[in-house]
């Protein structure tokens, strides 16, 4: 009977455009991996928001904004916290319009490093 207490027992492990609320709903990103289908290669993040863990996949847009937040490797995303934004897009395979998500990383006003030694913006303790 647990497992009627929630919806979660009967959702899907990827995150859906349904389920993200709000465009300020912040996921941190836990962990990244590819995944072969057929003939590609996906990126997929795991995401946690609270007790929400969900997984994401990227398609070519998403991708290509972790690309560009993370020039070195995927792995530089963990960590990072990223928000969604809902677009219309097309499904490829069915031809209809459906909501679809636009992942965005949350920009930091310092590094990491700087926050976490006590130092100031301005070089002052």
């Amino acid at each position: 009977m647990e497992d009627t207490d929630t919806w979660a027992a009967f959702g899907s492990e990827y995150l859906k455009a349904i389920e993200v609320e709000k465009p300020t709903d912040e996921y941190v990103i836990v962990g990244v991996e590819s995944k072969k289908e057929e003939s590609k290669t996906t990126l997929v993040l795991s995401l946690e928001r609270g007790e929400l863990k969900k997984i994401f996949g990227c398609n070519k847009t998403n991708l290509y904004a972790v690309q560009q937040e993370c020039p070195i490797n995927a792995k530089q995303a963990i960590g990072r916290i990223i928000t969604f934004n809902k677009v219309q897009v097309q499904n490829p395979q069915t031809k209809k319009t459906v909501d679809g998500l636009r992942l965005q990383f949350k920009q930091n006003d310092m590094p990491k490093e700087l926050e976490d030694s006590g130092v100031e913006e301005d070089g002052t303790m």
